[in-house]
């Protein structure tokens, strides 16, 4: 992780200088005798949240240099909360405007208002879009290809919008060294999209995979082993996932995460082991060897290989999540690494549980010991029943452990390792040994 941290701080610095670029035009550009602050204010708050917005296509453009020093997850994170930020920011612009002087209110009509506020009123509108939609998508039963798509046409039109309201307002492109600044924002937003959806998309397809096999597994799970077809593929990390397409194009906007579960020794394959959730992991078990499909990855810095300084790891799967997990076991397996390894694994029911008979197999070749805990356990049962928490941590967890030199790796459904989280603190874990990874992509 510290070989990270230049990059990260390089990557910081930069995304502050490209924010608040456009806030030192403000500051540094000639001023009219008698402007009001409160105006200075207004339009220094929308330059930050529409910088803000811009940065956005970079951060989600999948670059892994970029996701390399932060995770994944992380950066999507900080797209979320950046873009509420920024909305923030930008929607209090023309809120100050009405309450600075209530002339302003006339440019909310867009038949008598000049060009340059109908730009500017489009911009927000889009904006507000852009948020209700990502913000409120599950309760608005909103399908999750129809609001990628959306999502991204939304933010694109609202950008342009917000750029031509500034050239058409022409106070801060009044000089050169101003238009240039404007123009580059314009040239990253026509970039980024060049890259993201025309230039990324054909190298994907040019790299496409092949089905291999399919498995029918526990707990209504579905395994794919995937090779490349023609070309050597990817490298991975233990725990690491990729973006699945099937039957369409990566121009589709129809992939979806999923964590790789097989050994990151095998350069040959690597396999899938996808949970019927949806619709998309319904239909994914109708695949058959020989299926084209694209993977784009590898991706995540949840993965076992990030902290090799780590002398015990603990393993706490929640169902499904059980696959970035299987893969550290059979990469250690393959490794012939030897490190004391207790698995915590969590589930509803004792029959539905993913690769039990595998993890026993793996007992005999790992230092590894297994302890299930089942939410509503068969009758009888010897195992842990009802949830995780620090009781059954202490049960099982040797004194030492808690100490520097235990890693604990956390994956499953998000309440689920919100709930495991706290009680591992409670425990007796500090925030710098856990370790999780949630796909909140959308």
């Amino acid at each position: 992780m510290k070989k990270n941290k230049p990059l990260a701080i390089v990557f910081m610095l930069i995304n502050a200088l490209l924010i608040t670029a456009p806030l030192i035009i403000l500051i540094l550009g000639p001023k009219k005798e008698g402007r009001l602050a409160t105006l200075d204010v207004s339009v220094g708050l929308g330059f930050i949240g529409l910088s803000m917005m811009t940065f956005q296509f970079v951060n989600t453009a999948r670059i892994k240099l970029l996701n390399k020093p932060f995770g994944t997850d992380l950066v999507y994170h900080y797209h979320r909360q950046i873009g509420i930020a920024a909305f923030l920011m930008v929607f209090a612009h023309p809120i100050l405007l009405f309450l600075l002087d209530s002339r302003y209110l006339r440019l909310l009509n867009l038949f008598t208002a000049p060009w340059r506020a109908r730009f500017g009123v489009t911009a927000v509108v889009l904006l507000i879009g852009v948020v209700v939609m990502s913000e409120y998508r599950p309760q608005l039963k909103i399908p999750y290809k129809f609001w990628k798509f959306w999502h991204g046409v939304s933010a694109t039109l609202m950008i342009a919008a917000a750029l031509a309201h500034i050239f058409l307002v022409g106070n801060y492109v009044n000089l050169p060294w101003k238009q240039v600044l404007w123009i580059a924002y314009s040239v990253l937003l026509v970039a980024m999209l060049s890259y993201t959806r025309i230039i990324y998309p054909f190298r994907l397809i040019k790299h496409a995979y092949r089905v291999q096999t399919t498995q029918k597994e526990a707990g209504d799970v579905f395994t794919l082993t995937i090779a490349p077809d023609g070309h050597q593929g990817f490298q991975f990390k233990p725990g690491q996932f990729a973006w699945l397409t099937a039957w369409k194009t990566p121009f589709s906007d129809t992939e979806h995460p999923f964590s790789i579960a097989s050994s990151a020794e095998d350069t040959t394959s690597f396999q899938m082991s996808i949970k019927n959730l949806g619709p998309f992991s319904q239909k994914i078990q109708s695949l058959k060897a020989g299926d084209r499909v694209y993977v784009d990855g590898p991706f995540g810095s949840f993965n076992l290989d990030r902290h090799p300084e780590a002398e015990r790891l603990v393993f706490i799967p929640g169902g499904i999540g059980v696959t970035p997990i299987m893969s550290m076991l059979r990469t250690m397996a393959d490794r012939g690494d030897k490190r004391p390894i207790l698995l915590l694994y969590c589930n509803r029911e004792w029959e539905t549980v993913t690769f039990k008979e595998e993890v026993k197999a793996l007992e005999n070749k790992l230092n590894l010991k297994t302890t299930y805990t089942i939410e509503n356990p068969p009758a009888p049962w010897n195992g842990e029943s009802g949830f995780l928490n620090r009781d059954v941590l202490r049960k099982h967890t040797p004194a030492d452990w808690i100490a520097n030199g235990t890693a604990v790796f956390l994956c499953g459904p998000a309440p689920m390792m919100n709930a495991v989280e706290k009680e591992l603190l409670a425990f007796g874990y500090a925030h710098d040994q856990i370790y999780s990874e949630r796909y909140s992509f959308a």
